[in-house]
């Protein structure tokens, strides 16, 4: 077996196995709901550790990881707490509290360099750290938010169907038919061929989803229109979102963010296009008066 067919067999067997898990775990509402927790705070960090070991210079120059973590699972339950309000035991729970983390964390975070860090590299390790924890982890755990809303699930799998499939005709749109780069500092071995392929395929995703829904359940997402536009710009941001982790990738010297997941590269690596759908395919939700 070839290489090429070797590594696309492992790509798929990882698929098989985490795919029904990842799904199962958007879908149940079984122990509160708990499931989407542990998973926003599953990718989430692991995606801030891969975030953090590309950011790693030297001593000096590197991200604060334990205030990173512990201020990234805080957000991930608060968002939880704030989605699920309506919980007996955290009724009356206060979305304030959120930026109150935020700013406790980022306080501490300052005093730290301050008192027990050399002033060397300070400015870096700060920023780092703290982009990591809105970028990745504030960003993607808006799916907890998605998931709270008036058929949430369906809100969730719609989004991520319509990513992947953008990725994945992306990517092969580029392989077959791919002539003109568009020299992208960030990729620019990536074809306009294969951008206009994953447009294209999102648009019938968003399309065939709604419809498919419609049909089965009687429950409209979204209007037609209203699918064709939110196809399109899904795409877009997907690939702002993979193009952002390349330019990371890219000033980093490396090609995957990580190896946790056979075949795939690492956690950001599958996640990337997801860290800036998420809170715009929510917000937009909310502006339309979905609840």
């Amino acid at each position: 077996m070839s290489d090429v067919k070797k590594a696309t067999l492992i790509r798929i067997l990882s698929a098989v196995v985490a795919l029904p898990v990842y799904v199962l775990c958007l879908y149940t509402d079984r122990f509160y709901s708990l499931p989407v927790l542990v998973v926003s705070s599953v990718i989430t960090l692991v995606c801030l550790y891969e975030y953090y070991q590309i950011a790693w210079k030297d001593e000096d120059n590197r991200a604060y990881m334990p205030f990173g973590f512990a201020a990234g699972f805080a957000v991930n339950v608060l968002m939880y707490l704030y989605a699920f309000g309506g919980l007996r035991f955290v009724r009356n729970f206060d979305a304030r509290a959120l930026m109150l983390v935020v700013t406790v964390f980022i306080a501490a975070l300052l005093i730290y360099q301050v008192f027990a860090r050399p002033l060397k590299g300070g400015i870096y390790s700060t920023a780092v750290t703290v982009f990591g924890l809105v970028y990745l982890v504030l960003f993607f755990s808006h799916a907890i938010l998605i998931k709270s809303l008036n058929n949430g699930f369906l809100y969730l799998l719609v989004l991520n169907i319509v990513v992947m499939i953008n990725d994945t005709a992306a990517y092969f749109g580029g392989v077959l038919a791919g002539k003109h780069k568009t020299n992208f500092a960030a990729s620019p071995n990536k074809s306009w061929e294969g951008y206009f392929c994953g447009l294209l395929f999102s648009v019938l995703a968003m399309v065939i989803a709604n419809q498919v829904i419609i049909s089965t359940s009687g429950i409209a997402l979204f209007s037609h229109a209203e699918a064709v536009i939110l196809g399109s710009v899904l795409s877009v941001l997907g690939h702002i979102g993979d193009l952002v982790e390349s330019a990371i990738k890219r000033d980093g010297a490396i090609k995957d963010s990580g190896s946790i997941i056979p075949g795939h590269g690492g956690m950001w690596d599958v996640f990337d296009a997801l860290i800036l759908t998420t809170p715009v395919f929510y917000y937009y939700l909310v502006l339309r008066g979905t609840l």
